[in-house]
């Protein structure tokens, strides 16, 4: 807040290095500053807090009431973030960048609690208000290494704990941000290369429950082996494929019977005895010789026609 009032040049209205006038003339553009002031400082706060603030109009007597209420660095609080700080740390579910705002949003609020201390009188020339702030970065960059996931990056945090001179936390944040781009790519052709093996598999046909396992499974309803009553289909009904299975099954028969040829009758051999003789020869008798016992059966036309010229002579 404090940065985009010095952008606008209206910082002077809050620090109090310009009073309200006293002349109708510049009063009216005074008071149109102030107004505007008051308004912006509303709107850049929670809309819960603001209902527990008091109505101001003068932008600095406002703005002097926010600093006492909320910038005082009192010990429990300052604990209470130092304690965060420590605590803070990159959980499986957290991107590099998402750990990185959370740490720095904890020093920011540090730093306004607890600022550095920095000399006004202008005698000092080692310079060591930078070296204050060289000293915090420091903390910053060690603390943002130490809560980095040690599974994911901890070769990268050695690799930039062993440079000399140690690495700034800009370049820490940079390297991290790389490798964790570099694992992501990597982890999609995995997971890429997982599913296509996935749809493979899930390609292939399954096996068949083995046969002899089916048949010890008894169904309570009907009494049928090979199921159970959960599956069975004449108490849950017949399912679609069932049906069209059986009227295929059915038109392959009706085809088979009409397309099959009449079965051929086997003649008998010529030598095969009647059934009186297969009779006899079960009982262990001997039955009288036959025509057809004697004569080949080619022959039968032959011996009928003898027979009818003995007769006529």
């Amino acid at each position: 807040m404090t940065l985009a009032l010095k952008a606008r040049r209206k910082f002077v209205f809050i620090d109090g290095t310009i009073t309200k006038p006293t002349t109708k003339r510049t009063l009216l553009n005074w008071d149109i500053v102030n107004s505007m002031l008051v308004s912006w400082i509303l709107r850049s706060m929670d809309s819960k807090l603001t209902y527990t603030l008091p109505y101001f109009e003068d932008a600095k007597l406002f703005w002097d009431y926010l600093a006492k209420r909320f910038s005082v660095a009192n010990g429990p609080r300052l604990q209470q973030i130092w304690a965060a700080i420590t605590a803070c740390r990159q959980t499986k579910t957290m991107s590099v960048d998402d750990y990185y705002n959370k740490l720095m949003g904890l020093f920011d609020e540090l730093s306004r609690l607890k600022t550095l201390h920095y000399f006004t009188c202008g005698k000092c020339t080692c310079h060591v208000a930078g070296r204050f702030a060289v000293d915090r970065n420091e903390e910053k960059f060690h603390q943002f290494l130490v809560g980095i996931d040690d599974e994911l990056y901890g070769f990268v945090r050695s690799n930039l704990l062993s440079r000399d001179p140690i690495a700034s936390l800009d370049e820490a944040y940079n390297t991290l941000i790389q490798e964790e781009n570099s694992r992501s790519i990597a982890l999609g052709k995995i997971e890429k290369h997982h599913v296509h093996a996935f749809a493979l598999q899930a390609d292939r046909p399954r096996p068949l429950i083995d046969h002899v396992d089916r048949l010890k499974l008894v169904c309570t309803h009907c009494l049928q082996s090979g199921h159970e009553v959960g599956s069975c289909f004449k108490l849950h009904g017949y399912p679609e494929w069932w049906e069209e299975s059986n009227q295929r099954s059915r038109a392959a028969v009706v085809q088979g019977r009409t397309a099959a040829p009449p079965a051929r009758v086997a003649p008998f051999a010529r030598r095969q005895p009647a059934a009186p003789e297969r009779a006899h020869v079960v009982m262990g008798t001997k039955a009288a010789p036959t025509i057809n016992s004697i004569v080949p059966v080619s022959d039968v036309g032959n011996t009928e026609a003898s027979l009818a010229n003995l007769k006529r002579d």
